[in-house]
């Protein structure tokens, strides 16, 4: 029996909670370590997940990180935090699969993969969708198809109610575009361009619509709703991502040569009759998405087949964001 890959999380809120518990059913990752820096939600993460040797800071992990045997890293950390410690995390040499957004902005994306890539450390980025049972039988369905497409409705709505702002917010970073890089787009807009591009390559900004509370976009506020229009070599593209709304809901809609193609979660129908059906949780996706990472430390990769594309993703949110707050 294979042993299992030793990694530590960096950032145990709910994104790190989403990684702890599709590891706990992952056959080789294990997670025997986390960071994080409040002593009252260590006491709390302490109860849930005894096995977790926890610290409050990275250095404290850096120390014990030989006597952990660690592997790899796993990075689930507010936006605005790797800024400042993105070279100490470097500095364990140790493989890195990183939440999305790979960054605030374009530069910063750039900065991180660069960084990672001169000192020979593989940058993963965990965005599931792509890993979702549904899209790729969506992708392989139109390459082995060979399908042309005139059109695609791409949209990914929250469902969330308003609410009040809270004094002790523990995310109230979002709240900051200098912290969060930005809202809705950054946020669930960048699933949907990153699976855009894993289904049908690369495609430009046409133009953007960007809104937040319902009003535009001033290149400062934290946006809730965005429109984007844009064009690939063979077809008109429609996304639309928001937070809000009466009910959650997600679907990708392509218009081709054999009648419409629709995928969500659940599936993929070709004119109303189904052709692959699936389970809408994660959890499928998850443990593909931790398999990736476990193939990337076994075979001493140099860098991440598909980091490259989170590049073009992040120059495009950050046209789209351009765009819209000249208006």
């Amino acid at each position: 029996m294979t042993s299992q890959i030793h990694v530590a999380l960096i950032g145990m809120g709910s994104q790190g909670k989403e990684h702890i518990e599709a590891a706990q059913k992952h056959t080789q990752i294990k997670i025997v370590a986390g960071v994080e820096s409040s002593a009252e939600a260590r006491k709390a993460l302490a109860l849930s997940y005894p096995d977790i040797l926890l610290f409050d800071n990275i250095f404290a992990l850096k120390q014990a990180s030989q006597d952990l045997g660690l592997q790899g890293l796993i990075l689930a950390l507010p936006h605005h935090v790797y800024e400042e410690n993105w070279q100490d995390i470097l500095a364990f040499n140790l493989p890195l699969l990183k939440e999305k957004p790979l960054g605030r902005n374009y530069q910063e994306a750039q900065d991180f993969v660069l960084q990672a890539n001169n000192k020979g450390i593989v940058l993963q980025t965990a965005i599931q969708r792509r890993h979702h049972p549904s899209y790729q039988f969506l992708r392989n369905y139109i390459q082995q198809q060979q399908l042309t497409i005139e059109e695609i409705h791409a949209h990914l709505h929250l469902g969330k109610k308003p609410q009040p702002q809270q004094a002790n917010n523990t995310e109230k970073w979002r709240d900051l575009r200098l912290w969060s890089g930005g809202g809705a787009l950054l946020d669930t807009g960048y699933h949907l361009v990153d699976l855009l591009h894993f289904l049908i390559g690369p495609f430009e900004l046409v133009s953007a619509t960007i809104l937040g509370n319902n009003k535009l976009d001033d290149g400062d506020l934290i946006d809730d709703r965005a429109w984007l229009t844009a064009r690939a070599e063979q077809c008109w593209i429609s996304i639309d991502t928001w937070v809000y709304g009466a009910e959650k809901s997600e679907q990708v809609s392509l218009l081709t040569n054999k009648g419409l193609l629709t995928a969500n979660r659940e599936g993929v129908e070709l004119n109303g009759v189904v052709l692959f059906a699936t389970q809408k949780a994660w959890d499928e996706a998850m443990l593909k998405q931790l398999s990736e990472f476990a193939d990337n430390i076994q075979q001493k990769k140099a860098q991440d087949e598909t980091i490259w594309e989170q590049l073009p993703a992040m120059r495009l949110i950050e046209e789209a964001y351009r765009l819209a707050s000249r208006y």
